[in-house]
């Protein structure tokens, strides 16, 4: 779990997408099976921002070895009609990443993202160490968060960092 904005993490992922051949696609319930293939997270649109103040709904990506197919599970709706998953369950071998952000309609307040796995495949966890291990790296831990030194400066002047902005502000981030 970490606090980002994007020129934290930028280096950071501009050096694992020049290490490991990897692609991003949007994660859901989706209403068709058109998922779009980012090559790089910087090709998706608005990284780097939010247009929710709670992390459960924000943009996440699962992301995993360009040579690896996407499964796309058909999900039966009891009102009829289908719907779209993509997610772990039909692709271990993938990771999850929500990068968070600035939240554009609040202005001084950044978002958590996470990067995470549920699988005990060997590509999963490879490609999660890799992300994990150079957030880690770069950024400072505070509490249970891992934040770049852009959202800490921003933390330090009363910029809000949240999960939730909906939560009462005594759950935000604060230095210690």
């Amino acid at each position: 779990m970490f606090f980002t904005v994007l020129e934290d993490v930028e280096k950071i992922i501009r050096d694992i997408e020049a290490s490991v051949d990897i692609a991003y696609y949007n994660t859901g319930l989706l209403d068709s099976r058109n998922v779009p293939k980012y090559n790089s997270i910087f090709d998706a649109p608005n990284v780097g921002i939010v247009f929710s103040g709670d992390w459960n709904r924000i943009d996440d990506y699962l992301v995993m070895k360009k040579n690896i197919s996407l499964i796309i599970r058909e999900v039966p709706q009891r009102a009829g009609g289908v719907k779209f998953a993509v997610d772990q369950l039909f692709n271990p071998k993938s990771i999850a990443l929500k990068l968070g952000g600035i939240y554009q309609e609040k202005g001084s307040v950044i978002v958590a993202g996470r990067v995470g796995t549920v699988s005990e495949d060997r590509d999963s966890n490879e490609l999660y160490k890799l992300f994990a291990t150079k957030i880690k790296k770069e950024f400072r831990r505070i509490g249970a968060f891992y934040v770049g030194k852009e959202a800490e400066g921003k933390l330090k002047v009363g910029w809000r960092l949240v999960t939730d902005d909906q939560s009462p502000k005594e759950y935000d981030l604060k230095l210690s």
